[in-house]
C-alpha cells in the first residue's frame, strides 16, 4: 500500500501541525538550541562522509520535536516492511521519512533514564515473536506490542510519536552530563523495519550516522542496553563501536534545510510536576491529579478518590521496594508509571515514581484499559461493534468467554494474542487474537493493530488537533474504553469491589514481571475473586496465566 504523492504531501503537512501543537507545554530538559544544532551537524557531517542523504530528527526526553533537518536529495518517504505478507497490516505502507526519523528519536528518548539507555535496536530485540529473536521455542519478546503505544492519537501521552515506538536501527538516546535529555533519529534507506537476525552484527548506515551524531552526548557505559540482562540474555545497544568522526560542517553550511514546522529549539517545559503519594516522591500531571473517583457504575460499586489514592499509594510503595529489572546499578528499585481507570476507561489517576521511563506513562494507561475492556460483560459486543468479529468468533470457538465471567489481566490478554500458542512454542497455531504466523510481523500482529490502523494511518484526521477541554477526546480506537489503544504485554489487574468490576490498575516501566508484582501490590483489597481469574481457564490444554512475579522480587 502506497499513498499517492498528493495524499502523502497532505499527510506530511497536517502531521507537522499536529506534532507542533501537541508539543506545547511539554518537558524542560537541558538540551539547548546549540546542542540540537551540534547533534544535527554531526549527523549530517557523517552522512556526507558516507555519501548518504538522510533526514535527522532530535527530540527532548518527553518526545517534543526540537528540530528536523532534511539533507538535499534525501528520500521523502520510507516503506514499512518486515517479514509479513505485503499489504497485510502496515506491511508495504509508505510513510514520510521525517515521521520515521521522529519516531526513532522519540523511542531513544522515551525508553531511556538515568538507570538505562535503550536504542531502537534494543526495542527491536524485545518486540518479536521469540526472545531473543530467531531462537525457537522461546516466548515472545517481553515488550511484545509496545510499538503501538505513544501514538499521535493518544489521549494520554502528548506529544505522541508519528508511528509509535520504533524498532528500526538509527534511533539513539542523547545524554548530557550523564543525564537523559532526548533522542536522535536518522532515516534514509527507504525502509522502516526491525532486525530479524541480531546475530549478523549488521551496521546499517542510519545507525552509523546516529552513533556519530551523539559523540559528546553518549549514554554512560554502565547503563547502556548491552549492560542489562533479561532472563540472562544481554540486550543489544548499538552495533557501531567506532563511529566516524569527520570534521563537523558548520550548521549554516549543511547541505539541506530545517523542515518547515520543526524549527530548531531547546528542550521544552515539562508536562510533569513533583508530588508525593503514599509517602513516595514522584511526578504527576495536572490533567490526572488530584486523583478522582468514578461515577460508574454506581456510587456504591465505584472507585472513590480515596480508593484511587490507596491503590496508587500501595503500588508506589511496592515499587519502592521492588528489585529493578532494567536499571543499573544493580540493587536499584523499580521506577514505573501507575495508572488507575474506571470501567469506562476514564483515568482516575496517574503517578510516576522518580526517573520512570516516559514511555510507560502511555503504556500503563493502555494496560489498565485493556484489562477493563476484556473483563466487562459486554467485551464481545464492544469488539464486534468495532468490526472485530473475526477475533470474537475465534475466541468463542476456543471457549474464551468475553462476557464478564472472567477477570483478564494484560498477561492473560497477551497470551491470547501471540502468533504461537502456547507462547513461543513452534509449530503451533496462532492464539485467537493474533494474526497467524504465516502473515505475522511486528507490523501485523492482529487485534491490537487492527483496532487502531485507521487512526494510525491518518493521524491528523480530526482528533489529534483537539484540545483536552471542550471537545470530544482524541481516540485511537472506536472503542472508547481503550481510546489510546490496546496493550498486550503484562502489567495490569482488573479491580473489584464486592465482586463487581470497578476498574483496573496498569503498571509500566521496569520489567514485566516487576510490573505484575507492583500491580498486585496496588490491587490489595481490590483483587478479583480467585474463582474468576483468567488462570482458571484452560485453552488447548494450557492454563492461561494471570500474573507472574520475579524471583526474589524485593530489595533487602
Amino acid at each position: 500500500m502506497r499513498f499517492p504523492p498528493a495524499r502523502l504531501l497532505a499527510w506530511s503537512a497536517k502531521l507537522l501541525l499536529v506534532l507542533v501543537l501537541c508539543s506545547t507545554g511539554a518537558r524542560a530538559q537541558s538540551l539547548t538550541t546549540t546542542d540540537v544544532q551540534t547533534l544535527i551537524a554531526q549527523a549530517v557531517s557523517a552522512a556526507v562522509q558516507l555519501n548518504r542523504n538522510v533526514t535527522v530528527a532530535v527530540t527532548d526526553r518527553e518526545g517534543n520535536v526540537l528540530g528536523v533537518f532534511v539533507m538535499t536529495g534525501a528520500p521523502a518517504a520510507t516503506q514499512i516492511r518486515s517479514v509479513g505478507a505485503l499489504g497485510r497490516g502496515l506491511e508495504g505502507v509508505s510513510v514520510p521519512a521525517f515521521a520515521a526519523a521522529i519516531s526513532k528519536a522519540g523511542t531513544g528518548a522515551l525508553f531511556s533514564t538515568s538507570g538505562n539507555a535503550f536504542t531502537t535496536r534494543t526495542a527491536s530485540f524485545i518486540i518479536q515473536e521469540h526472545f531473543p529473536p530467531g531462537v525457537d521455542f522461546r516466548a515472545g519478546g517481553p515488550l511484545y506490542g509496545v510499538q503501538f503505544s505513544s501514538l499521535p492519537c493518544s489521549d494520554i501521552k502528548k506529544p505522541g510519536l508519528p508511528l509509535g515506538l520504533s524498532g528500526d536501527a538509527g534511533g539513539m538516546p542523547v545524554y548530557k552530563n550523564g543525564l537523559a535529555v532526548g533522542g536522535i533519529g536518522v532515516e534514509g534507506d527507504g525502509l522502516y523495519t526491525v532486525d530479524r537476525d541480531p546475530a549478523d552484527f549488521d551496521q546499517p548506515f542510519e545507525e552509523v550516522i546516529a552513533a556519530s551524531a551523539v559523540r559528546g552526548y553518549e549514554a554512560p557505559a554502565l547503563i547502556r542496553g548491552d549492560n542489562i540482562l533479561i532472563d540472562g540474555i544481554r540486550l543489544p545497544y548499538s552495533n557501531v563501536t567506532s563511529p566516524p568522526a569527520p570534521q563537523t560542517i558548520p550548521f549554516g553550511s549543511l547541505p539541506g534545510a530545517v523542515l518547515s514546522g520543526f524549527p530548531i529549539r531547546g528542550g521544552q517545559s515539562s508536562a510533569f510536576t513533583a508530588a508525593t503519594v503514599g509517602g513516595i516522591n514522584g511526578e504527576v500531571t495536572a490533567r490526572f491529579f488530584p486523583f478522582i473517583g468514578s461515577s460508574f457504575p454506581s456510587a456504591a460499586t465505584a472507585l472513590t478518590a480515596s480508593d484511587v489514592n490507596l491503590i496508587i499509594s500501595h503500588a508506589a510503595q511496592t515499587a519502592n521496594i521492588t528489585r529493578a529489572a532494567i536499571r543499573q546499578p544493580l540493587g536499584s528499585n523499580a521506577r514505573v508509571s501507575i495508572t488507575v481507570v474506571d470501567t469506562e476507561g476514564n483515568v482516575l489517576g496517574i503517578f510516576r515514581t522518580p526517573d520512570a521511563p516516559v514511555f510507560g506513562f502511555d503504556v500503563s494507561a493502555q494496560k489498565a484499559r485493556s484489562a477493563v475492556l476484556f473483563s466487562r460483560s459486554d467485551a464481545a459486543a464492544r469488539l464486534a461493534g468495532a468490526g472485530m468479529s473475526l477475533y470474537v468468533n475465534r475466541a468463542a470457538a476456543e471457549n474464551v468467554p468475553l462476557n464478564g465471567s472472567i477477570a483478564y489481566s494484560d498477561r492473560a490478554i497477551g497470551f491470547l494474542h501471540r502468533p504461537l500458542y502456547p507462547d513461543g512454542i513452534n509449530n503451533t497455531q496462532a492464539a485467537p487474537l493474533s494474526t497467524s504466523l504465516g502473515d505475522w510481523s511486528p507490523f501485523n500482529v492482529g487485534l491490537q493493530l487492527d483496532l487502531i490502523t485507521q487512526s494510525l494511518l491518518a493521524p491528523p484526521a480530526v482528533c489529534s488537533l483537539r484540545p483536552f477541554v471542550g471537545r470530544p477526546p482524541c481516540t485511537c480506537s472506536s472503542i472508547q474504553i481503550i481510546r489510546n489503544g490496546l496493550q498486550i504485554f503484562a502489567g495490569s489487574i482488573p479491580l473489584y469491589k464486592g465482586g463487581t468490576l470497578v476498574g483496573a490498575i496498569g503498571i509500566s516501566g521496569d520489567g514485566i514481571d516487576q510490573d505484575d508484582f507492583i500491580a498486585a501490590g496496588g490491587s490489595q483489597g481490590y483483587a478479583p475473586p480467585a474463582g474468576i481469574r483468567a488462570d482458571q481457564l484452560i485453552i488447548r490444554g494450557v492454563r492461561l496465566p494471570f500474573v507472574k512475579f520475579p524471583r526474589s522480587p524485593t530489595l533487602p
